[in-house]
């Protein structure tokens, strides 16, 4: 009874001890007690160590605005959902919020308590995207990792800036390593280490106008320079957000708004430089035309997963693993493999092209194969110069060769996806020389482009700006020059008048003035007789 009454003694003589120190150990031991190996795993709010705010977000497949949810206690902020662009474009971690003296963040989300959890602020980019109804062939990105700043500070990674001004067409600068942009001061920051500071690597600068005309220096003044600075890391401004992906600073503006150098000057070029990161890559837009990011969203978004930003007004400081200044461009409307990044071609530039607006032929039927189906094709139309005048006549003599006739016209204006559908349908696009014809792009494997030449000794430049891309690409082509009895200039000049006995003398007088003759003032009176040739061949090469 004794042993028995002693070791009952000893037994409340422990719990009284162990609830003493329970109660009586310093808050951060005791939350972590309590959560031990019975609790829920969370740390108390007031003794939480502080984490970083993830956004998640996969690619949606419907169209609706995600709502902007404000954290609570019983809702993470790793788990809020704030996309800045609906739909399929991600953001980053925002490691530094901006603290307006409003209270608010700006107007572009709810404002928070002082005592509430940051979460990442919304701001809004100043290019918006538009959706299509349907995303295809999303690319599916992995939900960035969160990163604290000191991670990055003393980073041991350290690469020079590999700068590249040989070109004649593009400066461009790759940067590897902690990068840093600031975009209003139009600078990019390599990042140094103590380990790897040294004074002759430290405070190189190059600059890059991030555009690919360079030989045009006078339409190059438009664009800023962007400023490469090595630097230690010391001498930096710290992150406000952290990228997983790559950057893009690229330049819109200069000859765009013109469909052909829309593609030739960035379509083409962004597809060389960005295609490598399968969507895993941001733009950064400097000189920024909203009309082309609207206009094509559809392309951009299938090389970018994420948001675009207006570069020049982009305040914060966005940190990449790598940052790719400028944009790499070879020929005209070409991907050359042996210049290209993983040796990309012309070829997967226009399955790229129709994947991105969801095509549906990737290559023609040849003529003949079980198929009564008479050949589609498509007449570019024209509303100014280079017209086809007697377009009303010819279309039935066209018709009577066993083809099917429909008109395009390629206005500013146009939606590219619904006209891209429209190329895509035909197995034979034709028109005289211009922008209209760049569509060609959209074309299946193996159709037939017919271009005509006008007046003027074009021949070469016909043939560099759409012949050797269209061929480059896998599509057949033809060229068909006119004759002076075709071109309405006959209208305007003596038979005898230099602009038809001697063109080189009339470009011999610049560019201006040739092409204000050529190619502003001329329309054209096809010769079927002359053209039916042109047309036959075009059958033969559909029965290939």
């Amino acid at each position: 009874m004794n042993g028995v009454r002693t070791n009952y003694i000893v037994i409340m003589s422990s719990c009284f001890i162990f609830l003493l120190v329970y109660f009586s150990t310093p808050d951060q031991f005791a939350n972590r007690l309590r959560s031990f190996p019975f609790g829920t795993g969370k740390y108390d709010k007031a003794t939480q160590e502080p984490s970083i705010p993830v956004v998640k977000q996969s690619p949606v497949q419907n169209q609706s605005s995600p709502s902007i949810q404000t954290p609570s206690p019983e809702t993470p902020a790793q788990e809020q959902y704030a996309p800045s662009i609906p739909n399929t474009q991600k953001k980053e971690t925002t490691v530094e919020e901006f603290e307006p003296s409003n209270g608010t963040t700006e107007g572009f989300g709810p404002s928070l308590e002082k005592d509430e959890e940051p979460v990442q602020e919304q701001f809004r980019p100043s290019v918006q995207i538009p959706q299509d109804d349907i995303i295809h062939e999303q690319f599916q990105p992995s939900v960035p990792i969160p990163q604290k700043q000191e991670q990055l500070d003393g980073v041991k990674f350290f690469k020079k800036p590999s700068c590249d001004f040989s070109d004649v067409q593009f400066d461009l600068c790759d940067v590897e390593g902690d990068v840093r942009v600031h975009g209003k001061s139009s600078t990019v920051f390599s990042v140094t280490s103590l380990e790897n500071y040294n004074s002759e690597a430290n405070n190189e600068t190059w600059s890059v106008r991030p555009h690919p005309r360079k030989y045009a220096a006078e339409l190059m003044a438009q664009f800023r320079e962007v400023q490469i600075k090595v630097a230690d890391y010391a001498q930096v401004p710290k992150c406000d957000v952290i990228h997983n992906s790559a950057a893009v600073i690229f330049a819109t503006g200069g000859f765009n708004g013109n469909y052909f150098h829309d593609f030739t000057d960035l379509i083409v070029p962004l597809f060389i430089t960005s295609y490598r990161f399968k969507g895993e890559v941001q733009f950064l837009v400097s000189n920024a035309q909203v009309w082309f990011v609207l206009k094509y969203s559809g392309l951009l978004r299938k090389l970018s997963n994420y948001e675009i930003l207006d570069f020049d007004k982009e305040e914060r400081i966005h940190c990449y693993p790598r940052v790719i200044v400028g944009l790499s461009k070879h020929k005209d409307l070409i991907v050359e493999p042996s210049r290209a990044p993983n040796h990309i071609s012309t070829v997967e530039f226009g399955h790229f092209a129709r994947m991105a607006y969801s095509l549906e032929r990737n290559t023609t039927t040849k003529l003949g194969e079980g198929s009564a189906k008479k050949p589609r094709l498509l007449i570019m139309a024209r509303n100014h110069s280079r017209a086809l005048m007697n377009r009303e006549e010819i279309v039935p003599l066209i018709e009577a060769l066993g083809f099917e006739v429909v008109i395009g016209n390629a206005l500013f204006s146009m939606d590219v996806g619904e006209f891209a559908r429209l190329v895509n349908s035909a197995d034979v696009m034709m028109g005289v020389h211009g922008a209209g014809l760049t569509n060609f792009v959209f074309l299946p494997t193996n159709a037939v482009l017919i271009q005509i030449v006008p007046l003027g000794n074009y021949e070469r430049t016909c043939q560099y700006d759409f012949g050797e891309p269209a061929v480059d690409m896998g599509l057949k082509y033809l060229q068909y020059s006119i004759s002076e009895e075709e071109s309405t200039l006959m209208d305007l000049y003596p038979i005898n008048h230099p602009v038809f006995r001697d063109p080189e003398s009339i470009h011999r007088q610049g560019w201006q003035t040739a092409n204000g003759i050529y190619l502003g003032k001329q329309n054209v009176r096809l010769n079927f007789t002359r053209f039916r040739p042109i047309l036959e061949k075009t059958l033969d090469l559909l029965r290939q």
